[in-house]
């Protein structure tokens, strides 16, 4: 892997981006490139394949013009939209998003009550009332399906809100946590729903199992991997006996 002097992380198999590039077209296998949207920086992860001129964006969170104008420029079809929960930072975006392109989104049932509603969303909470009734195909904890010809694995992790998942590609050596598990900490869990014992939990069965050279791309801040995160995360330290090696 090297860093490169704009932000970008490459390896051999893909290319993660940080900030605007002219298009998708850096890697012959994958880009993903991470967009800090909205007021509260929620991550947008666009994952493109130049082979198949495909898309899958994790967490439709917020300026959707930013990013449909990204892929109209680029020239990438969007397929899926991966949704790892449903606060409204995560999930502003959403009804524009699926109105221009039809994609599947793909969200755990726990989580579609915050779809309807802005008190259960936080957004009403926070003044800015937002919902996204849009239609979704459930997933659920050990479900596998395909998108860009790769597996997609599912893992419930909930405690930060109800229904949330992790997205992992292990071909890939990826995982998107969501608000799960971030660079050096995890996600709040003193909002309706939350626990902080479910959340360390799900972190501990289904996420530092994972191998540690995984990178954790998480709904907020910059990557890690779970190799990092297990020996120097302050929350897990006493867990750095779980999961791989």
């Amino acid at each position: 892997m090297r860093v490169t002097s704009d932000g970008s992380v490459h390896t051999s198999i893909f290319q993660i981006f940080y900030g605007t590039q002219d298009d998708c077209r850096e890697t012959d296998v994958l880009t993903i490139r991470r967009h800090p949207v909205g007021p509260y920086q929620a991550n947008a992860w666009l994952v493109c394949d130049e082979a198949r001129r495909e898309a899958v964006l994790v967490d439709a969170g917020a300026e959707a013009d930013r990013l449909l104008g990204e892929l109209e420029s680029s020239g990438f079809k969007l397929i899926g939209i991966l949704q790892t929960h449903a606060h409204a930072d995560h999930i502003a975006a959403l009804p524009e998003i699926v109105s221009a392109t039809g994609a599947t989104v793909y969200l755990h049932p726990d989580a579609e009550p915050m779809l309807h509603s802005a008190e259960a969303n936080l957004s009403a909470l926070a003044g800015m009332p937002v919902t996204a009734p849009v239609p979704y195909t459930a997933v659920r904890d050990g479900d596998r399906f395909e998108l860009l010809g790769r597996e997609i694995r599912v893992y419930h992790t909930p405690g930060h809100a109800p229904g949330s998942v992790c997205f992992h590609l292990p071909a890939e050596g990826v995982v998107f946590t969501g608000d799960a598990l971030f660079q050096g900490s995890i996600g709040r869990t003193d909002f309706p729903g939350g626990s902080l014992e479910t959340l360390l939990q799900g972190i501990r069965d289904k996420l530092l199992v994972l191998p540690d050279d995984t990178r954790v791309l998480a709904g907020h801040m910059g990557p890690s991997t779970i190799g990092r995160e297990r020996s120097t995360n302050p929350f897990l330290q006493d867990g750095r006996e779980w999961g791989a090696r």
